[in-house]
């Protein structure tokens, strides 16, 4: 902060203002631009694929939320968090970039939710919609991920995922396989490209400065609707 404020310095994000205290996790890899660099070419790409919503679920402080409005300047934002800290910081972050009227805010989200938001867009634009849903949610993905309860195919999907014993990554993929391309990645390690100032600075500290805080693995997948 003392280098660059709390602009981002990079990635697809790049020149949003953030919190100086984010409402979970580090922020320097989010200021840095290196947070989640194996999705940075999802979000780079959004604008070329037209989409008519995001729907953010455990949208935390509001990074992908208000990054994405701000990459998608006509495109509705919805985004959810059941941390009442969470939304107060999520609308905060919306405020400071001057795009809270794209954000629609919400506690909890729910599978059907999703048949929701494609009957309004549905509505308003007079054909079939297509949106992107990212979430993070801390395990709930086995729950909220219902192709039964909601209908998923209008969306592409970018998932974390916290696997446990019967709740593994290929149990989720099976559930998209006939409506979705499917790709797992992994979290990537290493340092990247770093500013000048942190270059000088020694191995540990460029290391503590792009961690992102995670104690085991937690893969993505990326499903493209078919």
């Amino acid at each position: 902060m003392a280098h660059s404020g709390t602009v981002v310095q990079d990635g697809p994000f790049k020149g949003m203002t953030y919190l100086a205290t984010p409402s979970e996790g580090g922020i320097a890899p989010k200021l840095l631009g290196v947070y989640e660099t194996a999705l940075h070419d999802v979000f780079l790409a959004a604008p070329e694929k037209e989409y008519d919503a995001v729907l953010n679920v455990g949208c935390a402080e509001g990074f992908y939320a208000v990054g994405c409005a701000g990459l998608l300047p006509d495109t509705p934002v919805f985004a959810w968090d059941i941390d009442p800290v969470a939304r107060h910081k999520c609308l905060e972050l919306a405020r400071l970039n001057g795009v809270e009227a794209q954000i629609d805010l919400r506690e909890r989200f729910e599978a059907q939710h999703v048949n929701w938001v494609w009957s309004e867009l549905s509505t308003k634009l007079g054909r079939h919609p297509k949106g992107l849903l990212v979430m993070d949610c801390e395990g709930a993905e086995f729950d909220l991920l219902d192709p039964q309860a909601g209908n998923f195919r209008w969306l592409d999907l970018v998932v974390e995922v916290y696997p446990r014993r019967e709740r593994t990554v290929r149990a989720l993929v099976e559930r998209f396989e006939s409506t979705h391309t499917v790709e797992e990645r992994q979290a990537r390690t290493g340092v990247p490209d770093l500013p000048p100032w942190l270059e000088k600075l020694g191995h540990l500290d460029q290391l503590l400065a792009v961690w992102e805080w995670r104690a085991v693995p937690t893969p993505w997948l990326v499903m493209r609707a078919r």
